[in-house]
């Protein structure tokens, strides 16, 4: 107690001090950072995330890969410098096959998407996705603080392969697909920009818009999301939000807004290797340190990690 009205009372006296104490992660959603190596973030509406190494990221949901086959792969690749400024550059290349949920949409009336017209057959393509994202911090990572207001902007395309003889239709307003509002044939490119900061030390905020084109500018659509996110301990996360959609591709306006939300759960496969423990089942293993020394070794050693990837 306090602790608390310690904390409370530094708030309010130096509200600088919500940096001091804002330790906790930010989104890393479309932004240019990865999960921590060996480290896996499980969600229950998002696509599991696993850190295969300090620089790649491999992502895809463990239930909805048998629904909607899709893989998506995340790759750091280098920092630079513009005018004193610091950035880092990823990109992200990713497949899904989207037959089986539209189909199992349709035969149980899911309401989830709407094909137009709606006899039509469903369509078995094949859709590529490939984007380039840099990320930067208006205010660096430091001893002391975790960094905050991190600005994104991406760049990128999807392409959906025909495998079908007729004409495929319009599917409208789905939530099988984690961005546009409507799934074209073709190629459609998008820019976006993103802004995650720390709203208090306890919680933090994402907002992000993205713009949507089928042909050059023709026919378009602008999406959103907007949300807060806190933590739980080391391990538990959640966020909830809205998402809004604007579209006209390609022959009638259509405005989306929904909710959000979403748990994760974090298990770091280091501690495990490090307490004797393999992921299914007991290993003979012997150590001197205890369970607390191991905690903050690897504590102090993403602050170090952190600090690596913007400061030089």
């Amino acid at each position: 107690m306090k602790k608390t009205l310690l904390i409370l009372l530094l708030i309010s006296i130096f509200p600088d001090t919500q940096q001091i104490l804002a330790q906790n992660p930010l989104w890393t959603d479309g932004t240019a950072f990865t999960v921590p190596e060996k480290k896996l973030e499980i969600s229950l509406f998002r696509p599991a995330k696993y850190g295969f190494t300090k620089k790649d990221e491999f992502s895809a949901h463990p239930i909805g890969f048998f629904v909607m086959p899709h893989v998506f792969y995340k790759r750091r690749w280098m920092k630079f410098k513009i005018f004193d400024l610091k950035f880092m550059m990823s990109s992200r290349h990713g497949l899904y096959y989207p037959y089986f949920a539209l189909k199992l949409n349709r035969r149980l009336s899911f309401d989830f998407s709407e094909l137009v017209p709606e006899n039509a057959p469903i369509p078995h393509c094949l859709a590529l996705q490939n984007e380039i994202i840099v990320s930067h911090f208006l205010q660096n990572p430091s001893h002391c603080s975790s960094g905050n207001y991190l600005i994104t902007g991406r760049l990128g395309f999807k392409y959906a392969f025909k495998f079908s003889s007729f004409e495929h239709p319009l599917i409208y307003q789905s939530i099988l697909y984690r961005e546009t509002v409507v799934l074209v044939p073709g190629l459609v490119w998008y820019a976006g920009a993103d802004l995650d900061g720390h709203l208090n030390y306890m919680f933090n905020y994402f907002v992000d818009l993205d713009f949507y084109s089928y042909g050059f500018i023709n026919n378009w659509a602008i999406e959103s999301k907007l949300g807060i996110m806190g933590y739980k301990g080391k391990h538990l996360s959640a966020f909830a939000g809205l998402k809004l959609g604007f579209s006209t591709i390609p022959e009638r306006n259509r405005f989306l807004i929904m909710p959000i939300a979403g748990v994760s759960y974090i298990l770091d496969f280091r501690k495990r290797t490090k307490h004797g423990t393999g992921l299914f089942k007991k290993q003979i293993f012997k150590h001197d340190n205890s369970l607390d020394r191991d905690d903050k070794y690897y504590e102090d050693l993403d602050k170090r990690e952190n600090l690596k990837d913007s400061i030089y």
